[in-house]
């Protein structure tokens, strides 16, 4: 093994700060300022919607020719995001997390910019929306390795919380933008996001796994003391590194002699993920955040549209920051029945609400409801759905094989997520009681299927998930 001394050429420069104690603080640090750039990509996702009348919306966000070409507007971010996150995961590890996530700030600021110089030119607006999604894609793949990479394991869940938070706060940012600004200053505000990102991030350390896989074992070290503080055993985490590393690195033919528990636990670990990001998707969440002005506009909500998605943006971060205090403390997977239980009776409500309405038996009164429901649906899908299935495939699967599971399963993710886009302004005009009708069926054996299948990761090692999923093959009650 080549010596340390033969690398410090290459060293990096030592963050801002320096440490004399363990603590947990300045992993969340780098967790969080990965996250900015989350918050990048939520101006992305919010403030979009597409309106019911487009010919009368064009002074305030964009001027389109009918409702099809708006949804491709709102929708096309989502291909770009699914092409995005195929290669993330392998292009994160080569040339490193850190690296790769400041030069994500590159496609999601030109396509800004293409916006702000074109914003009359509708192919062009979609070319950026499209930029802006591959760049959203890889983001949602880099930032939960990174904060495995660098998190401890007591803090793990507040660092993987960070991306789904910011998130949040790039859609109010969007809501509020995109109901007061033009087009061309709302676009040219949130090509500014990602520099400050840059700015913000450049300094934090790279990955520590990523510096020891390429022999910078003092950069490795260095890294470590400075997330984790003086008192860290820098041999035991090199240890594991090095039986990472000879574990992702094996032969196929090596790999298929493992033994049979491990390959297990991988597939579980496949299986759980997908299964996680398919109740995400297919809650309708995206939709509702996507389409708020559009569905309290149909509902007769006496709620102007415009308010009520700002109100929902607001509730969704207060969720989401909630669940920054409760994930390390209460653990994931209460967190996901709670969460995963609450969204199943609001969308029930959605659904008889749209079908006494459609019988024409709802009083004026009532016409509130929409909007007390959505706040609730949305606030409690943050508690768990939200932001968990973005980082318990790390958890669950560990650093060896994360790189090629995480963009593989977060590309599924947003599959699911562009064909529920798409569909839902069809179908929630023509068919609403059939749809929410459906969204309910499927989020009911999403509950089933966490209460029954999905253990704890909360506060355990790698080994210690790993051997939980070789042997938890019987019920797992609360």
């Amino acid at each position: 093994m080549l010596s340390e001394s033969s690398y410090s050429r290459g060293m990096e420069k030592q963050p801002l700060l320096s440490s004399k104690k363990t603590s947990i603080r300045r992993s969340l640090l780098a967790s969080f300022l990965a996250s900015v750039m989350s918050f990048a990509s939520g101006t992305v996702v919010g403030g979009w919607t597409a309106p019911e009348h487009p010919e009368t919306v064009g002074d305030m966000m964009f001027m389109m020719d009918n409702s099809d070409v708006s949804s491709w507007v709102v929708s096309i971010y989502l291909i770009g995001a699914l092409l995005g996150a195929l290669p993330a995961g392998q292009l994160s590890r080569t040339i490193g997390r850190k690296k790769f996530l400041l030069l994500l700030a590159i496609p999601m600021t030109a396509g800004w910019l293409l916006i702000t110089i074109f914003v009359d030119h509708v192919f062009l607006i979609l070319v950026g929306r499209f930029l802006c999604g591959l760049s959203l894609g890889a983001v949602t793949v880099a930032v939960p390795l990174y904060n495995y990479d660098v998190a401890r394991d007591v803090c793990r869940g507040r660092g993987g919380v960070f991306l789904d938070f910011m998130l949040c706060v790039g859609i109010l940012y969007s809501y509020v933008c995109s109901s007061l600004l033009g087009l061309r200053m709302f676009a040219l505000t949130c090509a500014v996001f990602p520099l400050v990102f840059c700015v913000l991030f450049w300094r934090m350390p790279e990955s520590p796994l990523y510096l020891y896989s390429r022999g910078r074992f003092l950069d490795a070290k260095s890294a470590l003391i400075w997330l984790q503080g003086d008192g860290v055993d820098v041999s035991a985490a090199f240890d594991e590194y090095s039986k990472l590393q000879t574990e992702d690195d094996a032969l196929p033919a090596d790999k298929e002699s493992q033994p049979p528990g491990k390959k297990r636990a991988f597939v579980k670990a496949v299986i759980l993920s997908l299964a996680l990001a398919t109740v995400q998707r297919l809650s309708g969440a995206g939709a509702i955040i996507q389409y708020t002005a559009k569905l309290f506009s149909i509902s007769g909500s006496s709620v102007a549209p415009n308010t009520a998605s700002i109100i929902t943006g607001i509730f969704q971060l207060i969720g989401s920051g909630i669940t920054i205090f409760l994930i390390d403390r209460v653990g994931r997977r209460k967190l996901l029945l709670v969460s995963s239980s609450v969204v199943v009776a609001c969308l029930a409500m959605l659904t008889l609400y749209f079908y006494f309405l459609n019988k024409g038996m709802l009083e004026n009164s009532l016409k509130i409801l929409p909007i007390l429901i959505v706040c609730t649906f949305i606030s409690f899908f943050r508690l768990g759905l939200g932001p968990i299935p973005w980082f318990i495939t790390t958890e669950l699967i560990g650093a060896d094989h994360s790189n090629r599971a995480q963009s593989c399963i977060v590309s599924y993710s947003w599959i699911l997520s562009f064909v529920v886009m798409k569909t839902f302004v069809m179908l929630v005009d023509e068919w609403p009681v059939a749809l929410w009708l459906g969204y309910t069926v499927i989020s009911v054996f999403g509950y089933l299927f966490i209460l029954f299948f999905v253990p704890e990761t909360n506060n355990k090692n790698a080994d210690e998930i790993r051997l939980s999923l070789t042997k938890t093959y019987h019920i797992n009650w609360c």
